[in-house]
């Protein structure tokens, strides 16, 4: 164990800000050069990223002999979940379109601290990690060492049309040469991006156009190598502009290229990825070749279960509303659906009813016996949280008393009504426990609408 491995043990929950001032002998990590990084700042921003790492990538941070070059990187990489997931994801593309006997070729461009291109390893012959910062690249190179992965090769150029070539060229890599000859052309079966969302300021971009590398701009160029791209972008991204975004972009380049326009969806699916209660990712698999003028698939992804949805149905489902307040069980869909918005399609999907048109609770509007209410709770579990209904008040003086009498330690969740969350915790005078969940809702039936506190408990 080296001397700067032991100091990261030992300060592994310092606080940093304290340790810079009271440390004056800062060991460096051996057999690694990072340019003008001092020392100093490769310990703290080490110590800094595993406490981050921790329950993200705990795999990662198990292993205390990495090194962490920057604290950023350790904030923008994949966690080990979302980082699996588009492994899995490129395993089903290799199924559909790589013969068993080729070797299966990724190029990670974007590559960053290397969590992606680590999973990508286990599935793929090769992987190609290249980034633009020579510090992540020189770490990246180190880590996947002490991890013991060896089939990932390191480029550290910036990513450019221009410079596309030269990256996806064989002597640009100075070690294998994945069965080709000395300076052969790489056509990756996968090439992968995650493009950088800060800007020098450390202020954030959710516009694809905003982002570094210009996806919009290299696309074309992109698709002169490789047939497939996976697309990573913020959760944050509207999913409708980003496609409208990437479709647009290609019909120019088949327009300008071919001097035909684009009438088809080269958009294969796009996955929204929800862990833990929280949407992580939106990624997009883009087809240069797929043959089909229909929609994108769609699907929503709630902790590795996904609902399939085609962008069709998103799009011409309508909202079926309740035609009373009569319900037994409450269904808050998971994270994902809601990004997708398919908050209208799950109605029809498993025969719900939403409780306004903005509201996004539902129920079953059919009486149910107790055996078909399990079922249809079991199926729709996987994908949000199921509650089991114990009453229905009016928002009313009345009701607000009663709840801060009879359920003073309870959650609350504000549903389209004019209250946040907090504020409705507020008006209720409640505190956080487990006496009951609370919505306040607004319901909207046939003749009438009004603001309802919904008392459940949690199934």
């Amino acid at each position: 164990m080296t001397d700067f491995e032991k100091f990261i043990i030992e300060h592994a929950d310092s606080d940093t800000a304290s340790l810079m001032l009271s440390t004056k002998k800062w060991p460096a990590p051996e057999g690694i050069k990072l340019g003008k990084l001092s020392s100093k700042d490769v310990a703290v921003n080490t110590i800094e990223a595993r406490k981050k790492l921790r329950k993200k990538v705990p795999d990662w941070w198990e292993r205390t002999d990495l090194i962490y070059p920057t604290a950023l990187c350790a904030e923008q990489c994949s966690s080990s979940a979302t980082a699996e997931y588009k492994a899995e994801l490129a395993r089903k593309i290799f199924d559909e379109y790589s013969s068993e006997e080729q070797e299966k070729v990724i190029a990670d461009l974007t590559g960053g601290l290397g969590i992606d291109a680590a999973a990508f390893s286990k599935i793929a012959g090769v992987v190609l990690y290249n980034d633009m910062n020579p510090v992540l690249a020189e770490a990246a190179r180190h880590n996947f060492n002490v991890l013991g992965i060896e089939n990932i090769r390191i480029s550290c150029t910036e990513l450019t049309a221009k410079s596309l070539p030269d990256i996806l060229r064989s002597s640009h890599y100075d070690t294998g040469n994945f069965g080709l000859e000395q300076s052969e052309t790489i056509h990756p079966d996968i090439i992968f991006l995650d493009p950088s969302r800060r800007g020098s300021n450390g202020n954030r971009f959710y516009m694809i156009e905003d982002c570094q590398p210009d996806v919009l701009e290299l696309l074309p160029a992109l698709f002169s190598y490789s047939r497939n791209i996976l697309l990573k972008l913020s959760p944050m991204a509207d999913i409708s502009l980003t496609t409208e975004r990437l479709n647009h972009c290609y019909e120019e380049y088949s327009e300008k290229t071919f001097g035909t326009g684009w009438n088809r969806n080269w958009i294969r699916e796009i996955h929204v990825v929800a862990i833990a209660g929280e949407c992580k990712e939106l990624l997009v698999w883009m087809d240069r070749d797929w043959d089909w003028d229909g929609d994108a698939t769609f699907l929503c992804v709630e902790d590795g279960r996904s609902l399939k949805f085609s962008q069709d149905e998103i799009v011409r489902s309508k909202a079926v509303l309740p035609d009373s307040t009569f319900m037994r069980v409450l269904f808050e869909p998971g994270k994902s659906i809601t990004k997708a918005g398919a908050s209208n399609a799950i109605c029809s999907r498993f025969g719900l009813v939403k409780l306004g048109k903005f509201t996004h609770l539902y129920t079953f509007s059919q009486p149910l016996s107790e055996a078909e209410l399990k079922d249809k709770a079991e199926t729709l579990e996987p994908f949000g949280k199921i509650f089991s209904v114990k009453e229905i008040l009016t928002f009313d003086k009345a009701s607000i008393k009663k709840i801060k009498n009879e359920y003073p330690n309870c959650e609350v969740s504000a549903k389209n009504i004019p209250l946040s969350s907090d504020e409705l915790r507020t008006r209720l005078g409640v505190t956080s426990g487990d006496d009951a969940m609370i919505f306040g809702a607004r319901i909207e039936l046939p003749h009438a609408a009004g603001n309802y506190l919904i008392v459940c408990d949690r199934i």
